[in-house]
């Protein structure tokens, strides 16, 4: 798996929700005078896997590369699918990239349908690639969404995101959508730190100024583990 002209550096950080304020005002004072780029707004999210779980092994053996298949809508409406993507995430080290076909003719009610008819309707509407994406994570096993806040340099060369508010929805035993059960995670608040491979020593100047350190988080890979019946997937 090659890296994409796009691959760019990703960098995670966590602190707890009660250090959230502490954590924005670090942000308006920091050097690199962030700016808000986007308005705050809900990020939803479905995962796909293969039936043995390997892009959730792959990550719990810490592998290299690894890939992961999400389609991913915004909006207050966690069920109203629209302006929807289809993005295969692709992960080499700390050099991350999304491959993405938009499925723009795509209007869903998750409510209405079930995930056969879904993966159908996704089917119809994707291209050659994003068929063969599902073709190999065709397991629909989780839905989480959560608030994305939006920074960037004044340059746009770094850009920094907080994420709060994550909930989880388990889809692994259902034949129609769940939107209502959560898993019981863990609240975070999670930063992400992203730049172009050129501009790497710029983003660990960046990182040295913050005060939470640098850690391997995976909001997929999160949900997941909060599932009661994870100890026996075969997979700890």
């Amino acid at each position: 798996m090659q890296p994409a002209a796009s691959a760019r550096y990703e960098i995670k950080l966590r602190c707890e929700p009660h250090r959230c304020d502490e954590l924005r005002a670090w942000v308006r004072l920091h050097p690199a005078h962030w700016r808000v780029t986007y308005p705050a707004r809900q990020v939803n999210n479905a995962y796909f896997d293969t039936y043995d779980y390997a892009s959730l092994s792959d990550n719990l053996a810490g592998a290299g590369t690894r890939r992961k298949l999400r389609l991913r809508w915004y909006g207050p409406a966690l069920e109203t699918v629209a302006g929807v993507h289809l993005e295969l995430k692709c992960k080499a080290g700390m050099v991350g990239w999304k491959e993405i076909c938009s499925l723009d003719s795509l209007s869903l009610d998750l409510r209405q349908h079930s995930w056969s008819d879904l993966r159908r309707a996704v089917l119809e509407a994707s291209d050659a690639r994003a068929k063969l994406w599902l073709g190999q994570y065709p397991y629909p096993v989780l839905i989480n969404h959560y608030q994305r806040d939006y920074y960037a340099t004044a340059d746009q060369t770094l850009r920094l995101t907080i994420d709060t508010q994550l909930h989880v929805y388990d889809q692994r035993f259902t034949a129609r959508p769940n939107l209502h059960h959560l898993l019981p995670i863990t609240d975070r608040v999670i930063v992400e730190l992203k730049a172009d491979r050129e501009h790497c020593p710029r983003l660990a100047d960046v990182l040295a100024r913050f005060p939470i350190r640098a850690d391997r988080f995976s909001k997929y890979v999160q949900g997941m583990l909060a599932a009661p019946d994870f100890d026996r997937a075969g997979l700890l």
